[in-house]
């Protein structure tokens, strides 16, 4: 019996000493800073970051703006503050590229968090990556290739191809163009894919989903090559000269309509 005892007084105070080494990092600071750069010479914008949200606009000014937002959390306002600029922000330009990355240090429960606001002359062709984060990408001009992971996408009147996947989210995207020799590419693990095209396009296209409905809704002529509840191809108006529609779904339903 005492052997006993002794043993569960070693246990609970093993308990009591692993509790009080565990830190509460239960108080968040935020802090935001702006930069600029001259557009002149730059055709594309990289932006990578982890645990936040990304967003990229169109503007008419000739100067690339980034609001910056990095969060922290610390067990007060002394220690958040002692770690928030632990997450780096890193900027470089080289061969007509402007890149962005929020480097974000080992997890240690601090939940640090970095998110990127973007406005840009329309021009530019984006390429955007986040973890645990959203996109968002409006009225740009020349394209984009955007990845997430636990995250949506969403693109709103963009012009030109688009190559866009994410894993556990969906995407919502309205072209406000899509002309011959342009693409629109989406895949996600775990979400719906919602396309909408100008009600005059031609493209070529193929929308495939393991688990869920395929719909082609609005336009005035579909011909389909492949007419099955989770698998259409075909063409949608004219034939020949058109662009290419590529959507991959493994869960959610998948709908191309016109706008």
């Amino acid at each position: 019996m005492k052997q006993y005892r002794m043993i569960l007084l070693c246990v609970t105070l093993a308990l009591v000493v692993c509790t009080s080494e565990e830190e509460a990092y239960d108080y968040d600071i935020e802090r935001t800073e702006i930069r600029t750069w001259s557009a002149l010479g730059i055709n594309q914008i990289s932006v990578s970051t982890h645990n936040g949200a990304i967003t990229a606009s169109a503007t008419q000014d000739t100067m690339i703006t980034a609001e910056i937002t990095r969060r922290c959390s610390g067990t007060d306002s002394i220690d958040a503050e002692e770690h928030i600029d632990d997450i780096e922000i890193n900027e470089y330009i080289a061969f007509g590229e402007l890149t962005l990355e929020a480097e974000m240090p080992s997890s240690d429960g601090r939940n640090y968090q970095g998110a990127f606001d973007i406005t840009t002359p329309p021009s530019k062709y984006l390429k955007l990556i986040t973890v645990n984060g959203d996109i968002l990408v409006q009225d740009m001009i020349n394209g984009a290739r955007l990845r997430t992971i636990n995250g949506a996408i969403a693109i709103e009147d963009l012009r030109g191809s688009i190559n866009g996947g994410t894993v556990n989210g969906a995407i919502y995207c309205v072209m406000a163009e899509l002309t011959a020799n342009e693409s629109v590419n989406f895949g996600t693990t775990n979400g719906e894919v919602t396309l909408l095209l100008p009600s005059d396009v031609s493209a070529d296209f193929e929308a495939w989903t393991t688990s869920g409905d395929v719909t082609i809704t609005g336009f005035s002529v579909v011909t389909y090559t492949t007419n099955l509840p989770n698998h259409k191809a075909g063409t949608i108006g004219s034939v020949g000269g058109n662009a290419v529609v590529d959507i991959d779904v493994a869960i959610g339903n998948i709908t191309i309509q016109a706008n």
